[in-house]
């Protein structure tokens, strides 16, 4: 029972901060819909600041630097201050004009602000931890409740200031003005306006506000732990998420009753399972997977946020101001060519891609083009489910993952370690796991997906984003299968024959074809039935299910088509890499597959390798500007600045004119198709 009582008082320490965390989700998604990613970099900056402030002497940008060395209190105030500041400017720069843009374009804003963020703060206090200081509050000997239940001052302190701070914002929200015209201004913004309610200002309050609790919550951990971390907010800004999602993510209230609950629930996880510390994180996503799959809006949310808006994902285009038309217009107008000649524009960059490949002289080139082929497929595999099916899917690298360690558990787990076996005498597995990969992924896939088909919107998303982060977690714990974190080393090179494909130039050749394998295959299905049925949900999936298309069904095809993509491209990734842990499969490379795709284009099939060529080759390139030189993180910095601006000027993505017509009316124009709808085309 004593053992009962202190994991009891811990989950509730450990609850307080993700339910202030929480809280600064829901409270700006509650306003603007908007899942701000950038809170859990929000959370760090408070932690960093606190820290900074309390020290005599901090090194910033390399150079030691005098501080104030404040109290604690003071430093935490001026910290969360700060903080709100910064959350109200990236809301002018980055938010503010995206408000009625499509609902992806504001969420990979988020994201790109995240990365700037976390960039800059490496930038700034560098890569290694900073010391939270001692202070006078946390050298207090513990306060021992029945006798046997320890808790620090600072435990009492942080479980104190979450339950002011929460009680304070609801009584803040009910009973002030501006809270009420949050309220207002979350029931139907347009209205809110008609009557008189400065939205725009009380959105920047929101921002504040919400950026002040994640502050708040950043501090609170950074002295329970003892430190403070460029990354330290990627992992509790994931379990504020899931947290506001068990409670209903737009409910204040909801979100503090998720954050306990969720921090409840890991304290006694760890304590009483078999290796509970390890797989804390995984009870957690299975959690939300398991209450997702029950009651979608979480415990105390609203039904009706279980949407997804109509046209809300990509949109239309966005009329482009006089310069940017003139500088996007010829290349719009060969786009728009070209996507009516898929096959020969196909066979032209294909005979480019095998030119380039002859041509470049440097192994590190290649190999970085061959990267960027790599990443390119991926990227396609994940465009087939959120550009052509729009469904937001999080949890990608999960079908990436499957492939990559079937592979390499086959040959070197099991035939080398187990069997004693040269890898060279099975070359030809290799050429059977590509298609048994892809197979494998896309069962996977639809055992995945079949859970989601009752969710929509943000809440989809977030659920797949589980199920991801589900799989890395088991990659890292199962030990005996996976080898766990140390990863699978001497995977072997693709063969010919029992010939090594050892030289980066055949391996760029062979990355190619199969980028031609994967392209052709999606191809085909994208312009058939299916995937104009993908085409019609992603549009307007009730209007689909009006004229009669099973979109469960179509649904599950796009996860399968997307998981097949993944498996296959995994194999290859394997082989080419020689070596894969967990961390080749986790939500930031997700992240970034779904910047590719939204930076080339989504529903095209040449965006995802436009995106991928700007991405990996503007990586290479800016390590050669002396100041990233000698801080090489601030090229994410950059180019999460870059993602930004596109997504203001230019949200629809660089190659968005290449994208196919795939209505009806086109079909019948080019395929001669009957005039039988297309519900019961799809369906027969």
């Amino acid at each position: 029972m004593d053992y009962f009582g202190q994991l009891l008082a811990n989950g509730l320490v450990l609850g307080a901060i993700y339910a202030l965390a929480a809280v600064a989700f829901t409270l700006v998604y509650g306003v603007v819909r908007l899942v701000n990613f950038a809170f859990g970099e929000l959370f760090m900056i408070g932690a960093f600041l606190t820290t900074s402030l309390m020290l005599d002497e901090v090194s910033l940008f390399g150079t030691p630097v005098p501080m104030p060395g404040l109290s604690f209190p003071l430093a935490a105030l001026l910290a969360i201050v700060l903080t709100a500041g910064l959350g109200v400017v990236v809301d002018r720069i980055a938010y503010r004009p995206l408000r009625k843009a499509p609902r992806l374009a504001p969420l990979i804003t988020s994201i790109a602000v995240s990365v700037v963020l976390q960039s800059l703060a490496q930038t700034i206090w560098g890569a290694e931890e900073l010391r939270f200081p001692e202070f006078s509050l946390a050298a207090y000997p513990p306060v021992v409740l029945f006798g046997s239940i320890y808790l620090s001052v600072m435990d009492l302190v942080v479980m104190a200031a979450a339950l002011l701070a929460m009680i304070g914002l609801t009584l803040f929200v009910s009973r002030s003005s501006l809270g009420r015209a949050m309220r207002a201004s979350a029931e139907d913004q347009t209205a809110a306006l008609l009557v008189g309610i400065p939205v725009d200002r009380v959105v920047g309050a929101a921002f504040a506000i919400g950026s002040g609790f994640a502050a708040l919550a950043g501090l609170l951990y950074a002295q329970t732990y003892g430190f403070a971390h460029a990354t330290m907010g990627f992992l509790p800004g994931l379990k504020a998420l899931t947290a506001a999602v068990l409670g209903g993510i737009g409910s204040t209230p909801g979100a503090a009753l998720g954050g306990v609950v969720l921090g409840l629930v890991e304290a006694l996880g760890s304590g009483y399972l078999p290796n509970g510390s390890a797989w804390k994180d995984a009870i957690s996503f299975v959690l939300l997977v398991g209450l997702l799959y029950v009651r979608p809006q979480g415990l105390l949310g609203r039904p009706e946020l279980n949407s997804a808006g109509r046209g809300s994902l990509l949109g239309g285009a966005v009329e482009m101001q006089g310069w940017l038309r003139g500088l996007f217009g010829r290349f719009d107008h060969a786009l728009e060519k070209s996507a009516g000649h898929g096959g020969k524009v196909a066979l032209a960059a294909l005979a480019a891609a095998l030119v380039i490949g002859a041509l470049v002289p440097s192994d590190y080139w290649l190999r970085i083009l061959t990267t960027v082929v790599i990443y390119g497929m991926l990227a396609s595999g994940l465009n087939v489910i959120v550009g052509f099916a729009g469904l937001l899917d999080l949890g990608f690298v999960a079908f990436w993952a499957v492939g990559s360690y079937l592979t390499s558990i086959l040959f070197v787990l099991v035939l080398k370690d187990g069997f004693g076996i040269a890898p060279q005498e099975m070359w030809w597995l290799f050429y059977l796991n590509l298609p048994l990969g892809g197979l494998l992924a896309a069962g996977f896939a639809v055992l995945l997906g079949t859970p989601t088909l009752r969710l929509r919107g943000d809440y989809l998303a977030i659920m797949t984003l589980g199920f991801g982060e589900i799989v890395r977690v088991v990659a890292i714990n199962w030990v005996g299968l996976t080898n766990g974190p140390m990863g699978i080393r001497g995977i072997p090179l693709p063969e010919i024959f029992g010939i090594p494909l050892a030289s980066p130039r055949v391996l760029f050749f062979f990355a190619v074809a199969l980028a031609g394998v994967v392209l052709f295959l999606v191809a085909r299905l994208v312009r058939s039935y299916v995937g104009r049925a993908w085409v019609a949900i992603r549009e307007d999936e009730e209007a689909a299910e009006a004229m009669g298309v099973p979109t469960a069904r179509y649904k599950l095809y796009a996860y399968a088509t997307s998981g097949f993509v993944g498996g296959f491209v995994g194999v290859f990734y394997a082989h080419y890499q020689q070596y894969i842990s967990p961390l080749n499969f986790s939500l930031f490379e997700n992240i970034i597959l779904l910047m590719l795709i939204v930076l080339g284009g989504l529903g095209t099939f040449i965006g995802p390798f436009i995106g991928a060529v700007i991405w990996i080759v503007f990586l290479q390139l800016a390590i050669d500007i002396p100041f990233v030189q000698a801080h090489p993180e601030t090229r994410f910095a950059l180019l999460g600045v870059i993602l930004i601006a596109l997504m203001l000027f230019r949200p629809q993505g660089l190659a968005a004119s290449a994208r196919v017509d795939l209505t009806m009316r086109g079909a019948r124009a080019k395929e001669g198709a009957s005039d039988e709808p297309l519900g019961r085309r799809a369906q027969a």
